[in-house]
């Protein structure tokens, strides 16, 4: 944490679609950057909040992000370089995409929730590519967002 804020810079992308901040985790990778792409490209109006690092802090009662300055506007496509996006910072933390190694058929219940920063939030976990193809990862997202009450426009 930086001292006296409260902010905690982590490895993370976050995206805003549909109104709603979607902050995506996994391992160095996992696809976090194509699948907040995909999200970018399928849904107008998405923005782009941050790519590979992402500041997180408590705000009122939930959590912000933002892009660390010179990150800002800027997302790895892997096989072409970093490229520019149009972004949006800050945002609320309104769901956290879990990229996960497995595919479980029915998940409990607790596996939809996750503590961020002392707070629960709603999760979505998404095996990560190459466990699932890329339109079952946007289903999961796009169902998890729609059960937050966000308007899909796909």
């Amino acid at each position: 944490m930086s001292p006296g804020t409260g902010r905690v810079n982590i490895h993370a992308t976050g995206v805003l679609v549909g109104g709603r901040g979607v902050l995506i985790r996994g391992a160095a990778g996992a696809g976090k950057s194509l699948l907040a792409l995909e999200l970018l490209a399928r849904h107008a109006g998405a923005r782009l909040v941050a790519d590979d690092r992402v500041d997180i802090e408590p705000e009122g009662r939930g959590v912000s992000m933002r892009a660390p300055p010179a990150l800002a506007g800027r997302i790895e496509l892997r096989g072409r370089g970093i490229v520019a996006r149009p972004f949006v910072s800050p945002a609320p933390v309104d769901l956290v995409v879990d990229l996960v190694d497995e595919l479980v058929r029915m998940l409990e219940e607790t596996a939809f929730t996750t503590d961020l920063l002392g707070m629960d939030l709603p999760r979505c976990p998404v095996p990560r590519r190459g466990v699932v193809d890329p339109a079952h990862q946007l289903l999961l997202v796009e169902e998890a967002l729609s059960a937050l009450g966000c308007a899909i426009d796909g």
